[in-house]
């Protein structure tokens, strides 16, 4: 007996109503089945369990897709007219609803015990939920499209002046530019020429021109020499005289002068009296090097003839050792006179 003829047999079985007979059949059907017709039964089984309503479409297109082998056995699981089985509609005043009292009554009739207990907590935490949610969709609803955090146009009174700047320098204000190192100062004005003060002069301090705030200039220190009738330039080369006279590192300095300028001119101003009154310092000659040390021949470092006055050829530990003292290898009698005076005595103990 074939596949196909044996799940026609497990059918006729069905119809007749002999489930035992059904059962021994189909044990027997899969058994003699190789896997290639399993694996078309376990298909054709699930398109029909699947889709109860199509499922005759469903194998029938399955059937075009199979060879003949699997075509006898699809035709075999096919059921005839009348014979598909129909997914029930649900009912509308039957339809399940699990609350509370349904759950009760499923307890009751499985026949175990019903026991009813109130947890307030659970309920105030489903209502904070449900109202949390509702809020999210009333403010979705009502804020669609409305920026809660706009841009301001201007900044706070309160943040209107960015005093870490002007610690830096007093006198670059200027936001645009954020490194005050590049940004120019405006109006001709400068910190105070003094070393170490970064304090702006007023209107009545430039009227002195000698570069100094009220309190540098009451303390007495020296300001820049500018002639009434100088020019621009002239006041310029006078402040690159003072700054080379009384800074340490004057080139560093009069490069940040250069870079405080924004007018070509003045920066030519400053570079051409940097070049012709002030120069680079001259590099230190190189230290000599040293011989290797004349008794242990090791390479010596200008540590080796620190604080000597001339050069003995020696490493500093090579030198260390020839000022060590001398110790005594071998004891001699003297040493050996109060150990062999205290022999006698202990033997007589």
């Amino acid at each position: 007996m074939t596949i196909s003829d044996s799940v026609l047999s497990v059918a006729a079985l069905l119809r007749t109503g002999d489930l035992r007979a059904a059962r021994a059949q189909w044990r027997e059907t899969l058994t003699s089945a190789d896997a290639r017709e399993i694996s078309a039964l376990a298909e054709c089984g699930r398109i029909l369990a699947e889709h109860p309503r199509t499922g005759v479409k469903r194998l029938r297109e399955y059937w075009k897709r199979a060879d003949e082998r699997d075509r006898a056995v699809i035709a075999a699981c096919a059921p005839r007219p009348g014979e598909q089985r129909e997914r029930p509609e649900p009912q509308a005043d039957r339809a399940s609803r699990w609350d509370r009292q349904a759950i009760e009554n499923a307890r009751r009739r499985a026949g175990g015990a019903v026991r009813t207990e109130v947890r307030p907590e659970l309920r105030r935490a489903q209502r904070k939920a449900r109202a949390e949610a509702r809020a999210v969709t009333e403010y979705a609803a009502t804020r669609a499209g409305v920026d809660d955090a706009p841009q301001r146009g201007e900044r706070p009174d309160g943040y209107a002046v960015d005093y870490e700047r002007m610690a830096i320098n007093p006198v670059a204000r200027d936001r645009e530019r954020p490194d005050p190192r590049t940004t120019a100062v405006r109006d001709g004005g400068r910190p105070c020429v003094a070393l170490g003060c970064n304090i702006e002069p007023s209107r009545a301090d430039r009227a002195h021109r000698d570069g100094l705030c009220q309190e540098c200039r009451e303390l007495g220190r020296p300001g820049i020499q500018v002639p009434d009738n100088a020019t621009r330039a002239q006041a310029i080369e006078a402040l690159c005289a003072y700054i080379h006279q009384h800074y340490p590192r004057a080139l560093k300095h009069l490069r940040t002068e250069w870079s405080r300028y924004s007018h070509q001119t003045d920066r030519d101003t400053v570079a051409a009296w940097a070049a012709a009154n002030a120069s680079e310092p001259a590099e230190q000659p190189a230290a000599p090097e040293l011989a290797a040390c004349q008794t242990c021949g090791e390479d010596r470092s200008p540590r080796d003839v620190r604080h000597l006055p001339a050069d003995d050829g020696q490493c500093a530990g090579c030198r260390a050792l020839e000022s060590a003292p001398a110790l005594s290898v071998v004891p001699s009698a003297a040493d050996d006179a109060p150990a062999a005076a205290a022999e006698p005595a202990a033997l007589a103990a």
